[in-house]
């Protein structure tokens, strides 16, 4: 007989469901991986609603899945006069830039509201990336020479007992700007997972050598926490 099941997990932000038949058949003989079903690759976003509510969207092409409290919608993109729309016949998802609503569907548009003022946990520009904005200082009273360069990452430290992995990192040169400096740290929300813990950290080089650095975790994006950091770093004793 021929055994046949599903599988999923959540990685990176990713939602992954497995299919395929059981490994044996007459003989004994496996089945070629060439037969084997494609993985489904599914995009997470976390979304905060009016009055807390919580609200998931996993994206794959031309097609969603929407979880909120105890159900979950899968829907296909239909027609919009603006925003991006989505709909099983019976319930609509409707989201348009960084919000997004969802409510029973009506010809005339005016279905019941479900929930509405959903809106992106980590929001997202307009190619799709997501973005951490922020400064990073220091208290030193000492000038920045302009080739000096300033590193920002965002690292995933949700494994006490191992080095931090860095999800994402950006390089930009002082040039005739001084503390504090802005910086926009774009990153893949792909690569998210709700319930890991992340934090942004920033370095400058000076010459190629260390000269300041942060010394504390700035939490970001999970657990409640915000887009934005104000990184302050210490001095380096060469």
């Amino acid at each position: 007989m021929k055994g046949k099941g599903k599988r999923a997990a959540i990685a990176g932000g990713i939602l992954v469901v497995l299919g395929g038949t059981g490994a044996a058949q007459e003989g004994g003989s496996a089945k070629p991986a060439s037969e084997m079903r494609r993985a489904i690759e599914w995009k997470q976003f976390e979304y905060t609603c009016e009055g807390g509510a919580k609200l998931t969207v996993y994206l794959h092409n031309e097609t969603v899945k929407v979880g909120y409290k105890d159900k979950t919608y899968l829907m296909k993109q239909v027609m919009a006069g603006s925003g991006t729309r989505y709909s099983d016949g019976k319930t609509v998802w409707w989201s348009k830039g960084n919000g997004g609503f969802l409510q029973e569907d009506a010809a005339d548009g005016n279905g019941a509201m479900i929930v509405k003022g959903c809106e992106l946990n980590t929001p997202l520009n307009a190619s799709g990336t997501g973005t951490i904005t922020g400064t990073v200082t220091y208290l030193q009273r000492m000038a920045l020479p302009p080739t000096a360069v300033i590193e920002v990452e965002l690292r995933d430290v949700s494994k006490a007992d191992a080095a931090a992995e860095v999800v994402a990192k950006e390089s930009l040169t002082a040039g005739e700007r001084q503390v504090p400096i802005a910086f926009t740290l774009p990153y893949d929300p792909g690569k998210i997972e709700a319930s890991h813990r992340y934090s942004v950290g920033a370095r400058i080089l000076v010459d190629g050598k260390l000269r300041y650095a942060s010394d504390q975790a700035y939490p970001v994006l999970t657990k409640g926490n915000p887009a934005k950091a104000e990184l302050v770093l210490k001095a380096v004793q060469p």
